[in-house]
């Protein structure tokens, strides 16, 4: 299999990697830690950039050098010894709406990458990831077909106001549907529930927020999270580890990217 860098870019400080974040998605690149059995709410691109690594979905380990996962789906990881390379796509966005086809109901697929450009291990900028998943989507997806105006609509509303309580009688009657239909319809268009998708807005507002110092406490307040408890205990279903495990510990720099 042949793998092709994006380039070098001057190291940092912090050798481990760095997490892009978007504000509809967000990439790794660099060494992760293992985690145990864990739901992202997004849709997962997971890449071994030196070799193979372990992944597990649906209760099973296998050995892959890439491969996806649709959102809400239980999965765990051990990296091995290799550099990985990770793209966290919302369930509404059009990274993941061009890809879905590869998974089908299975949940889970292995992909075969030969030849497509790969991020570098050496700190790239945005730009460069970014035009990594590009180049996968052009090669390897679909043109992403248009949501539901309804749920479209709703993503919106839930993005932008982003509410502590989940209030689904009042988006339904936003979008002219009832309360049954919109958690229907939101699921079946997405994958993921209503209020898992609203957790998943407020964990992104967290890693936004993030920054070596800041009290879990004050991120709860931030990200719209009742309280720290709620935040915790959100972090570890979704990723089985606090993103201070990451960030504040040193293990990865943040990098915030401008809409494209």
């Amino acid at each position: 299999m042949t793998w092709k860098s994006a380039g070098r870019a001057p190291a940092s400080d912090n050798p481990q990697g760095t997490l892009f974040l978007w504000p509809d998605h967000w990439q790794v690149v660099g060494r992760l830690m293992p985690n145990r059995p864990h739901r992202h709410i997004s849709a997962s691109l997971l890449v071994g950039l030196d070799q193979t690594f372990q992944l597990k979905v649906d209760g099973h380990w296998r050995r892959t050098r890439a491969a996806i996962v649709s959102p809400d789906v239980i999965q765990a990881l051990d990296p091995g010894s290799t550099s990985m390379w990770i793209a966290q796509m919302d369930p509404d966005s059009r990274h993941w709406r061009s890809l879905c086809h590869l998974v089908g109901d299975s949940g889970s697929a292995d992909l075969n990458l030969d030849h497509l450009e790969m991020p570098s291990v050496q700190e790239p900028a945005c730009e460069a990831v970014e035009r990594c998943l590009e180049g996968l989507l052009t090669n390897t997806g679909r043109p992403a077909e248009p949501l539901d105006e309804r749920v479209s609509q709703v993503c919106e509303i839930l993005r932008r106001e982003l509410p502590e309580k989940l209030d689904v009688s009042l988006l339904a009657g936003y979008v002219g549907l009832s309360s049954s239909r919109l958690s229907h319809l939101f699921r079946q268009q997405t994958g993921v529930p209503l209020r898992r998708f609203l957790l998943h807005l407020k964990m992104n507002r967290a890693l936004a927020f993030w920054e070596p110092g800041i009290s879990v406490s004050r991120l709860a307040t931030e990200a719209g999270f009742y309280d720290q408890p709620h935040l915790v205990r959100t972090a570890r279903d979704m990723f089985d580890a606090l993103p201070s495990e990451y960030v504040t510990a040193g293990w990865f720099r943040v990098c915030r990217c401008p809409s494209p």
